[in-house]
């Protein structure tokens, strides 16, 4: 492929028309499309500030590796199925490989499909020296290497526990969650979540304490205010997800596996 046809795949991969690829060069539109039909090459000494408009080096310019794998756009909403697809991806490669003509993309859409129609099946792949991959229809796990158990007893993580655990908490948090954009006081929330204003009250500070939630005192005259509630980062309220979901497993767990490979390599519950 020419250095006309490359530049013309690395605009289109970047999402770029000519013209405002020939704002950024200095040059006209008819210029770069000269370029890219091939009826002109570009000066030399424009050949590493076109590459640094995509990002790559001039031999990367002139066709010196597979252009579509640096420059390829993905979308945020693609990478957690990404992410979902390589801890399949993983755990699958962890099986098939030791079994003789097993095709892997084919068991990996197997798996897949089969987690999907079994929400109590589950498939993991568990080393003692190196962490764990765990993979549900709905949940991709991955822990790296073994746990320490200093951390695993501090204060403040039963703290976070304890908050959880309460029946009021995970009502107010579940409405807040198909709510996410709305702030709410105690008294809305107890009734959006059919509890005690005092249960709502608390459960929001409590929220709030563990930084799933952020709250402002709002005034509505000189003399009466009232507390108003709203999830916080997306980071906490990931984190809180997350350790629901992995609450719920155990609460339902079964040992029922698409496959599992681990310390116990005799078992394999499908």
């Amino acid at each position: 492929m020419t250095i006309g046809k490359n530049i013309a795949d690395l605009r289109k991969n970047r999402g770029m028309t000519q013209e405002q690829l020939a704002d950024i060069l200095g040059v006209s539109s008819q210029t770069i499309s000269k370029w890219e039909n091939e009826v002109t090459m570009p000066d030399i000494m424009l050949l590493p500030i076109i590459a640094g408009c995509f990002d790559i080096t001039v031999d990367e310019l002139y066709g010196g590796r597979k252009l579509t794998e640096k420059c390829q756009i993905i979308d945020y909403d693609d990478i957690p199925e990404m992410l979902y697809d390589a801890v399949i991806d993983l755990t699958q490669r962890g099986w098939v490989e030791s079994v003789e003509g097993k095709d892997i993309e084919t068991e990996k859409e197997r798996m897949k499909a089969y987690l999907a129609e079994n929400r109590q099946v589950k498939t993991a792949t568990f080393s003692n020296k190196r962490g764990a991959v765990i993979a549900t229809a709905e949940i991709g796990l991955l822990h790296r290497g073994k746990a320490n158990a200093d951390e695993l007893i501090q204060d403040g993580i039963g703290r976070v526990l304890e908050v959880l655990s309460n029946t009021a908490v995970r009502r107010v948090f579940a409405y807040e969650m198909d709510n996410m954009t709305k702030p709410l006081t105690a008294a809305y929330a107890a009734k959006k979540c059919d509890i005690s204003t005092e249960e709502a009250a608390l459960a929001l500070e409590m929220l709030t304490e563990i930084h799933v939630n952020q709250s402002t005192e709002v005034m509505l005259d000189e003399n009466i205010s009232v507390r108003m509630y709203s999830l916080n980062s997306d980071e906490c309220i990931m984190y809180m997800l997350m350790i629901l979901k992995i609450a719920r497993l155990i609460d339902e767990n079964e040992q029922h596996y698409f496959n599992y490979r681990g310390s116990y390599n005799n078992l394999w519950i499908k």
